[in-house]
């Protein structure tokens, strides 16, 4: 019979959007829940992007909390697999901050060869405006620019940045493109991935494409206070962090 630490012991956690600010009984929520699920000891821990509403992990633009967070994931990942995927919120982190995780990256992980994580901002290649403002943002270019007008402009442009993100893609981000996560994912199962899992678009969804790789939607942390379990063989199911207990399902 598995016990509650092989229940934990076989699967990650899945955390998206919760887009984070300083200062807020929000953020220190999220703190407090982190320590709790990694007190579980899972297989571990990964953040599908958007954790922070803006994160621009240069110096003179980074808050406490952002350092904060990075501390405790380059902690925890001596024990604990760790693994974070830029979301369209966030710029520069796996440079700065590669030393914080397990793996890190600004596209897509490849987990266990068997599911495909990414943030999801990518996959509609009909939101063509989006798709630009984000090549025009991730650069050497833009990065040095950020960094040479630190301490003057540099926080307005911060700004300018975060509302240009909040709405570029508005109109393409109420619908979910579901033509498109099938064209994804029936790519992924020619090359034997089963499942794929996906922030982004704030709700949670969940199907079968055309090939058979399950397609997951994760709802937003900010919203829904919710988070993803996802077994080895790559099923995902969702629950609100709270509802978890010393007595979880083994």
């Amino acid at each position: 019979m598995k016990t509650q630490r092989d229940f934990w012991q076989e699967r990650y956690i899945l955390i998206a959007d919760s887009h984070l600010q300083g200062g807020t009984e929000k953020t220190a929520c999220f703190f407090r829940m982190l320590d709790a699920l990694a007190a579980r000891k899972p297989a571990g821990i990964i953040f599908l992007g958007d954790i922070f509403e803006l994160w621009i992990a240069l110096d003179g633009y980074e808050i406490p909390e952002q350092k904060c967070f990075a501390d405790w994931c380059r902690r925890h990942s001596a024990e604990l697999e760790i693994g974070f995927i830029e979301g369209n919120h966030e710029f520069f982190v796996s440079e700065t901050h590669a030393d914080a995780f397990s793996w890190i990256t600004d596209t897509r992980h490849d987990l266990n060869r068997t599911v495909r994580l990414m943030h999801g901002d990518t996959v509609n290649r009909r939101d063509w405006k989006y798709l630009l403002l984000r090549r025009a943002i991730r650069n050497v270019l833009t990065k040095l620019l950020l960094k040479l007008f630190a301490r003057t402009i540099g926080p307005g442009v911060a700004d300018r940045i975060r509302l240009s993100l909040k709405n570029a893609n508005m109109a393409h981000k109420k619908f979910l493109p579901h033509a498109e996560l099938e064209k994804a994912a029936d790519q992924c199962a020619a090359r034997g991935i089963a499942s794929v899992a996906a922030g982004h678009f704030h709700a949670w969804n969940q199907f079968h494409a055309p090939k058979g790789t399950l397609v997951s939607i994760l709802p937003a942390w900010e919203t829904a206070g919710e988070i993803a379990l996802l077994g080895r063989s790559g099923e995902v199911t969702c629950l609100p962090w709270e509802s978890l207990t010393d007595s979880d399902p083994a």
